[in-house]
């Protein structure tokens, strides 16, 4: 037998209109519909309800022409207008979805073969189209599933019908970073997202706006959920909290939104306003809790807030942890912060005036590669640890730093003093204060080694002029340099080996990894919203793309493939969904079949498939047929 019938006549569009029994609103909606014949009579069919799509009466017509030549494969009958052609595409795509599914149900299982179905093709008429990206997709929506955001979601209320727009945007940010726009032009037009998670109820850029309020809202219940999900699918130990803070500048003035502040962008755009993102990973780089500031927080106040979030929503959480985190949090007023918590600590202390030039002599080696070399010298007190580690890689690069400041502060001294006896240039003694002032600020590392004086002019007058500037180098300026490429770590650790302090302390970078995945991977910057809510959701979206992508980079490491996420969705990209067209002979009648299937994975895809636990065809081939 062949397949069933279910286009037999021309197809037109009809205006349906509904009114709302509650509000009495009318609204109204665009029908395909089909004229058949019935015992009864001529009858209309509805194929596909097209929705409040905006086209005119007058082109209805031609809408309705250029779906069927779509249909059937008559290239020369398509609309030569633009915007018809896309709403017709979309429409073909959705009957074909429909007639699919209506033809596999009478298949005898989904998992079983097909038999061989051997035809008299017309190979002159084969054509391949509505090609979509599947591989990135594929790997996305297995640890989407893996993770569980589905059972999280729905068990907070959320409708099954939202699941798909809720995953399209997560997923959508790392496959496609962008704003919600983009990402919805990505998922309706390249991606085969939703042949994965199944299509949405409404698919609108609206409906993807509302999706990032839904996340946003539900922001604690995802993020405890995700920590207890990871560390049961990854066995992970959780001993340390390593914490630190990034920031990502607006595009536009975000008035609008009280937490976008001017402050030290990370990216150097001084001239945007700020949103600062505070995250805590465990040693294995996964994320545990994320907490918004405003873009001119300052980074110690942000400690006690976290602490008391994590303690909150991880009862279980264990005392016996360890926090990490840089000199800018580790003020002694958190220190006594983290013993009152009863944490363990590592910090970066402010300052070196523990130890001496005499220190550097009895340093020792704990670490040397061919690039670099790491000593230590250790002295304890107050029940604390102190180590003096020296990097020999940070001691060529903190020269660098300071002797560029150096040079660019004397010259703009020299270039005051010189202005004190031209003309047109600042003379006053007040205002050549305040610029001396200012290279200060600008130009710390260099201004803490000079003492500079600026001479008033001994004759009195209203406006006291400056009769020079005058700098010289600190006695200490020899002893600073000696210290280049130094650090202090401050621990209570005391029966950790120096080099298991050292070792703890540079995890750090795990959090600075996720901060550069987020920035260059995942869309985290810019942010182009306004309002204070779509802007938060918007930097909690790549928060949970982060969640997946380490998932997927985690278990692949554990395989030996260390390849970034960048790298994988590169190669993955050429796996893709697309559907194959062609004129076939039944009986005595041509028909047009249309199969929608997966292009065969390569080697390279199948590995990585393999190493996840993944199987090689992502979804099922389907077939229907135009008679």
């Amino acid at each position: 037998m062949g397949d069933p019938p279910w286009y037999t006549s021309a197809m037109f569009i009809k205006k349906v209109r509904k009114s709302n029994k509650g509000s009495g609103k009318i609204y109204e909606y665009l029908h395909l519909v089909e004229s058949i014949r019935t015992e009864k009579g001529p009858r209309q069919r509805l194929v596909l309800n097209l929705g409040d799509l905006d086209v005119p009466v007058d082109q209805f017509k031609e809408l309705a022409n250029c779906i069927e030549a779509m249909l059937t494969g008559q290239n020369q009958l398509f609309s030569p207008d633009r915007e018809i052609e896309k709403h017709a595409r979309n429409a073909v795509m959705r009957i074909r979805a429909q007639k699919s599914e209506e033809q596999d149900a009478l298949q005898s299982g989904p998992d079983q073969q097909p038999d061989p179905d051997y035809r008299t093709v017309d190979v002159a008429s084969m054509q391949a189209g509505e090609v979509r990206s599947l591989g990135p997709e594929y790997v996305c929506h297995s640890l989407w599933n893996e993770l569980q955001f589905n059972e999280i979601l729905m068990s907070n209320g959320v409708s099954k019908h939202v699941l798909p727009l809720l995953e399209a945007l997560v997923v959508g940010r790392l496959i496609s970073p962008g704003s919600e726009r983009h990402t919805w032009n990505w998922s309706h037009d390249l991606s085969a997202v939703y042949e994965l998670s199944g299509p949405p109820l409404r698919e609108s850029l609206s409906s993807l706006y509302r999706a990032g309020d839904v996340l946003f809202d539900l922001k604690e219940q995802l993020e405890v959920h995700l920590a207890r999900r990871e560390r049961d699918l990854f066995s992970l130990p959780e001993r340390l909290c390593l914490l630190d803070l990034t920031n990502a500048f607006f595009e536009g003035s975000a008035n609008g939104n009280p937490k976008a502040k001017r402050g030290r962008s990370k990216e150097k755009r001084s001239d945007c306003k700020l949103l600062t993102l505070a995250l805590v990973v465990d040693e294995n780089g996964f994320a545990k809790h994320s907490r918004l500031y405003p873009g001119n927080q300052s980074e110690p106040q942000t400690l006690e807030d976290i602490l008391e979030d994590m303690i909150r929503l991880h009862p279980g959480l264990s005392r016996e942890r360890t926090v990490v985190v840089d000199a800018g949090i580790a003020t002694e007023a958190n220190l006594a912060l983290l013993k009152d918590k009863k944490f363990h600590y590592i910090v970066v202390h402010r300052g070196k005036a523990d130890f001496s030039a005499a220190d550097l002599e009895n340093m020792t080696v704990i670490r040397e590669k061919q690039q670099y070399r790491i000593e230590v010298v250790r002295k304890e007190r107050d029940g604390q640890a102190m180590l003096l580690c020296r990097s020999s890689a940070r001691k060529g690069k903190d020269f660098g730093i300071r002797n560029r400041q150096e040079q660019l502060f004397v010259e703009r001294l020299r270039y005051f003093h010189e202005g004190l006896s031209l003309p047109r240039r600042t003379k006053l003694y007040d205002k050549v204060v305040e610029k001396v002032g200012r290279l200060r600020e600008k130009y710390p590392r260099a201004s803490k080694l000079y003492d500079v004086e600026v001479t008033p002019e001994e004759k009195p007058g209203k406006k006291v002029k400056a009769s020079a500037i005058v700098w010289r180098k600190k006695e200490q300026y020899d002893q600073v340099a000696q210290f280049d490429g130094c650090y202090v770590l401050c621990t209570d650790l005391c029966n950790l080996s120096d080099k298991d302090i050292w070792e703890t302390y540079v995890m750090l970078t795990r959090v600075e990894n996720a901060f550069r995945s987020m920035k260059s991977a995942l869309g985290l910057r810019p942010n182009f919203h306004q309002n204070e809510d779509r802007a938060d959701a918007h930097m909690f979206i790549s928060v949970l793309a982060y969640h997946i992508l380490h998932a997927i980079e985690y278990r692949l490491g554990q395989c030996g493939d260390h390849r970034s996420w960048s790298t994988l969705r590169e190669v993955l990209s050429t796996h893709q969904r697309l559907t194959i067209e062609y004129n076939v002979k039944e009986q005595d009648r041509i028909v047009r079949r249309h199969v929608r299937l997966c292009s065969t994975p390569e080697p390279e895809h199948k590995e990585i498939y393999r190493n996840l636990g993944l199987k090689d065809e992502p979804l099922p081939r389907k077939t229907h047929t135009v008679k």
